[in-house]
C-alpha cells in the first residue's frame, strides 16, 4: 500500500549553509521512496510534525495551509484509487501526484523519452538500432557540454542504467538533459553545425539528426502537447552516398588463386569474403549469424537483418565454391548453432551487434593483407563485396531490376541512387555506341 508523509530531506547536498532543509512530501510504494519538494527550506525548529504548523518564515500561515491541504488531498486521492495505484511503479505515482496536486508540468525531456524509445527497441531485439539512436543522444549531450564550457572530448560509454528492467538516465547526465520543447530550429541548426565540424564522416550529422527525429516523432505521438513540435522538419538531413569502389572479376580471381595456409585468420577471411560475394554481397552480420538449420538442400535461407522488418527473405542456391567453403565449417553443429565460427555461441542478443562490429574490424584488417598479396590497389571492406557483386552484374548487362531484387532494395530507385554513377555511365556508353556506330558500306 502506498504511503505519504511530510518530512525533511536531510541529504548533505540539499542542505543550506544556515542548516535549513527542504520540506518534502515523501512517497512510499513497493519498498521504495521518492520525494516531492514543497519548495520551502526550514530549520528543524520551524516545522511541528505533530500539528503541521510552519513558523518563523514569511507567510508561514499560508504555507501551513498549503502543505496541509496538499497532504490531505493526496491522502484522500490515494485512498480512493488504492486498487489501481497498487499496480503502478513508484515513478508513475510520483508523476501523477506532481501533476495533480503540485501543478507541475510533466517532463518531456529528450533523454528521458529516449530511454523509453530505446527500451522499446531493445524489447524488439533491435539492438543495433538502439545503439545507433543512443549514439545520436551522446552527440547531443556532448554538444550541451560544449555549450556549458565543459570538456566534450571525453568518450561516453552509455547514458543509461538498467533499473526495474527499464533504462534510466544516469545522474551524471541529468543536468545535460533538456526539454524537447526547448529544442527549437536555431538550437538544432547549431547542433548540426557542431557535428559537421566535429565528425570526419559527412554522413554522421544526418544519421544522428534522423535518429533524433525518430525519437521526437515518437514523443509527438505519445504526448499531445508535443504533437506539433517539429523543429527538425525544416533542417536538411540528406545523406552523402559513399562512391562505390568495387573489385573487378579479375580481382576476385586473383584472391581465389592466393596460396594461404589453411585454418589461419587470413585463410578464414578469404573464405568469408568469397562466401559473401557468392551470396549477392551478403552483409557480414547476416553471414556471421547464419545458423546450421538455415543451410538446407544446398540453399542458404535467411532474412536480411537490416530490413527483416520489411520481410526481406532470401533463399540462395549455393554454387560450387560456396558449397566448398561451407564444407570447411560443417563439423556436427547443432541445428541452432552458428554455421561459421565468427560470433561466440554464448554472446547475448544485447551484445551481438557490438561483437560483430569487432569481428568486422578483424575482417577488414586481414582483407587489407589479402589485397596486398593479390596486388589489388583498392581498399577491401565488408561493404566492398556488395558493391562488387552489383558492379559485375551491371557489367554483364543484367537488368537493374533483378540486381535491385538481389540487393534487397525496396525499389529500383534506391539501387539507382546508390549506384547511380555506374548505372548512368553504362547506359550512356551503350546508347552512345549504338548511335555513333559506323555502318559498313
Amino acid at each position: 500500500m502506498a504511503t505519504i508523509k511530510i518530512t525533511f530531506d536531510k541529504r548533505a547536498d540539499h542542505t543550506t549553509k544556515d542548516k535549513k532543509f527542504p520540506l518534502v512530501l515523501r512517497i512510499g510504494h513497493v519498498r521504495k521512496t521518492r520525494d516531492i519538494p514543497f519548495n520551502i527550506h526550514l530549520k528543524e525548529t520551524q516545522y511541528d510534525f505533530s500539528t503541521g504548523i510552519i513558523t518563523g518564515i514569511l507567510n508561514a500561515s499560508r504555507h501551513t495551509k498549503r502543505t496541509r491541504k496538499i497532504y490531505s488531498d493526496v491522502d484522500l486521492w490515494m485512498d480512493e484509487n488504492a486498487g489501481e495505484i497498487k499496480n503502478w511503479e513508484i515513478s508513475r505515482l510520483k508523476s501523477e501526484i506532481e501533476q495533480r496536486f503540485f501543478k507541475k508540468s510533466p517532463s518531456r525531456s529528450i533523454l528521458n523519452h529516449g530511454a523509453i524509445y530505446l527500451n522499446r527497441l531493445r524489447l524488439e531485439e533491435r539492438y543495433s538500432t538502439a545503439s545507433s539512436y543512443e549514439d545520436a543522444l551522446k552527440a547531443l549531450v556532448k554538444f550541451r557540454k560544449n555549450l556549458k564550457g565543459q570538456d566534450d572530448t571525453l568518450p561516453i560509454r552509455t547514458l543509461y542504467k538498467m533499473e526495474d528492467k527499464k533504462l534510466r538516465v544516469l545522474e551524471d547526465f541529468s543536468e545535460l538533459d533538456m526539454e524537447i520543447k526547448a529544442m527549437d530550429y536555431a538550437f538544432l541548426k547549431d547542433f548540426k553545425a557542431y557535428m559537421s565540424n566535429r565528425y570526419r564522416s559527412r554522413n554522421t550529422p544526418s544519421i544522428h539528426l534522423r535518429s533524433l527525429q525518430a525519437i521526437m516523432n515518437d514523443a509527438g505521438k505519445t504526448y499531445s502537447d508535443l504533437k506539433d513540435h517539429n523543429p527538425l522538419s525544416n533542417i536538411k538531413k540528406q545523406s552523402h552516398e559513399n562512391a562505390p569502389d568495387p573489385l573487378s572479376l579479375g580481382d576476385i580471381m586473383a584472391i581465389r588463386k592466393l596460396k594461404l595456409k589453411p585454418q589461419t585468420p587470413i585463410w578464414h577471411t578469404r573464405n568469408y569474403l568469397l562466401f559473401m560475394f557468392n551470396n549477392m554481397g551478403m552483409n557480414h552480420y547476416d553471414m556471421a549469424t547464419i545458423k546450421r538449420y538455415q543451410f538446407e538442400d544446398n540453399r542458404i535461407k535467411y532474412y536480411r537483418k537490416k530490413t527483416h522488418y520489411e520481410g526481406d527473405y532470401f533463399s540462395v542456391l549455393q554454387n560450387e565454391e560456396a558449397l566448398r567453403i561451407i564444407g570447411f565449417y560443417l563439423n556436427g553443429q547443432k541445428e541452432d548453432e552458428y554455421l561459421f565460427p565468427i560470433i561466440p555461441e554464448d554472446t547475448t542478443p544485447e551484445r551481438m551487434h557490438k561483437v560483430n562490429n569487432g569481428k568486422v574490424k578483424i575482417f577488414n584488417k586481414y582483407a587489407a593483407k589479402i589485397a596486398a598479396l593479390a596486388r589489388i590497389e583498392k581498399k577491401i571492406t565488408t561493404y566492398t563485396l556488395r558493391d562488387t557483386w552489383t558492379n559485375i552484374g551491371l557489367d554483364m548487362g543484367i537488368d537493374i531490376r533483378k540486381i535491385s531484387s538481389g540487393l534487397g532494395h525496396s525499389s529500383v530507385q534506391v539501387t539507382e541512387k546508390h549506384y547511380g554513377k555506374s548505372v548512368s555511365e553504362k547506359i550512356l556508353d551503350e546508347i552512345n555506341a549504338k548511335i555513333t556506330k559506323v555502318q559498313s558500306p
